[in-house]
């Protein structure tokens, strides 16, 4: 992403739901995450406070059933359709989607990719993923996760080479506010320690909330960023009516750069793409947050 002043680039977020088939459709997507997360999974949908586990479901049959079932064409052809310059995927199998993944990033132009890899699930961790197409570096997250359903999967950090930007991929938790606010503590820490830096900062991904509930947090709003898209997309669950959906999926940008075009890209996923085009500003207009927050967290689940 050679992003420079008064240029527009293109920010993608994506959850490809673990690179499934059909996972707009409710029964496919149902069956698909039974498979991954046991049937500790509707407990928890019905009883999120049961917080089925998913060390009852054998490693090597959920490997098993993830290489049969993986198709991450329909992924791939989106992002490279979108022309997207920095990309954010979330639920992601590290183990075995990274060699397929990173060798077609790189066929379509990326040069800088990053993994945040989760502690959820041992032979077949749900992470997340950062890529730009300017080379970067790799941050080290170690965002607070619990290791079962709706514990959030993970977060990656991407700093530039070229220019002065720091790009984060996150996935928070779904039904745990404890864990979510101490998430978005860590989150807003982190981002912090880029501002020190002199850099500005992108955070995307799978929020599992409304802009409302993140922005409440107040170490996460002393950032000052804002949402890149022109209005909150309803992205999840795809195989719902739209006034069923919720907007769970986010880009946020520093406050001085503006969001010119938004839109949601259906892939075959339970949750739509964002796709935003945003102008960034001067570097000179970097604005700093208003308080650096608390020490870095730890990285135990609530």
């Amino acid at each position: 992403m050679g992003l420079r002043p008064m240029t527009v680039a293109t920010l993608l977020t994506a959850n490809i739901a673990y690179g499934f088939t059909d996972m707009d459709r409710l029964a496919s997507s149902v069956r698909h995450q039974l498979q991954i997360h046991g049937w500790g999974a509707l407990s928890y949908v019905m009883f999120p406070s049961l917080r089925g586990s998913p060390a009852k479901l054998s490693a090597t049959k959920r490997t098993a059933y993830v290489l049969k079932h993986r198709n991450l064409g329909p992924t791939l052809e989106m992002i490279e359709q979108a022309r997207a310059d920095v990309v954010v995927l979330n639920e992601v199998i590290y183990e075995l989607h990274r060699a397929e993944l990173e060798s077609a990033l790189v066929q379509i132009g990326f040069q800088g990719i990053a993994w945040g890899v989760s502690t959820h699930y041992p032979g077949t961790s749900i992470s997340t993923l950062v890529a730009s197409k300017e080379p970067g570096t790799a941050i080290r997250c170690v965002m607070p996760q619990r290791p079962s359903m709706g514990g959030g999967a993970g977060m990656a950090g991407l700093r530039l080479l070229r220019t002065s930007r720091t790009i984060f991929g996150v996935h928070l938790t779904y039904r745990s506010p404890a864990l979510f606010e101490r998430q978005l503590d860590y989150i807003a820490q982190v981002a912090a320690d880029e501002y020190a830096r002199g850099r500005e900062v992108i955070i995307g991904g799978d929020w599992n909330d409304s802009v409302s509930a993140i922005v409440k947090n107040p170490k996460f709003r002393s950032l000052n960023l804002v949402p890149a898209s022109l209005t909150e997309n309803a992205t999840c669950p795809t195989f719902f009516p739209h006034f069923l959906r919720k907007p769970l999926d986010h880009i946020f940008i520093p406050c001085h750069w503006r969001g010119i075009t938004s839109n949601t890209i259906a892939f075959g996923s339970d949750h739509l793409a964002l796709a935003v085009e945003v102008r960034p500003g001067s570097s000179a207009q970097v604005a700093k947050p208003v308080s650096a927050g608390a020490a870095m967290l730890d990285d135990q689940g609530d």
